[in-house]
């Protein structure tokens, strides 16, 4: 019976864990408005990390220099986050640099590729959310709901002979 404590336990917690996941990750957004990106360099450090997860909030408002913002490079292949070191408005765009590097990044942020300003930040948690951690997140939940379902079915079945054993 012990044991069988300990895997409700368990349970309890995985369930719990994945509840609090999703809050952060599809609920909170939602409420207040904001796009999660996961943070794919560390060029933002130590404010924004490598695997961590920025939400971005899409401003009407102006950038200015010095604001931090999220931008899509590469037509849309990649997102970053960086800071703003000059806004040019002839040619309707920002150069940008990371807190972290001295380099400036190559070339111009035009306004049509901004997503937005981040709006806060989750450390470690970008790390679930990437795309090839999901996919072995869902294969790994699959497995631990078979495993479960035969756990049911075997366990009543058990405390069914214990007490035909007892009698």
């Amino acid at each position: 019976m012990r044991k069988h404590k300990k895997i409700t336990i368990v349970y309890i917690f995985v369930i719990f864990f994945l509840f609090i996941l999703a809050l952060v990750t599809i609920v909170i957004p939602k409420i207040l408005n904001v796009t999660p990106y996961v943070v794919g360099d560390n060029k933002m450090a130590p404010q924004y990390r490598k695997g961590g997860l920025v939400f971005v909030k899409n401003e009407e408002r102006d950038i200015h220099v010095g604001d931090p913002i999220t931008y899509y490079e590469n037509q849309g292949n990649a997102i970053k986050t960086r800071r703003v070191l000059a806004v040019d408005d002839r040619l309707e765009g920002y150069f940008v640099k990371g807190d972290n590097t001295d380099k400036v990044e190559m070339g111009i942020v035009h306004k049509r590729n901004l997503i937005g300003r981040p709006y806060f930040y989750l450390p470690y948690i970008g790390i679930l959310v990437n795309v090839q951690i999901m996919g072995v997140l869902k294969v790994s939940l699959f497995l631990l709901a078979v495993l479960m379902t035969f756990y049911a079915l075997l366990v009543p079945t058990n405390i069914h002979q214990f007490h035909q054993k007892k009698k």
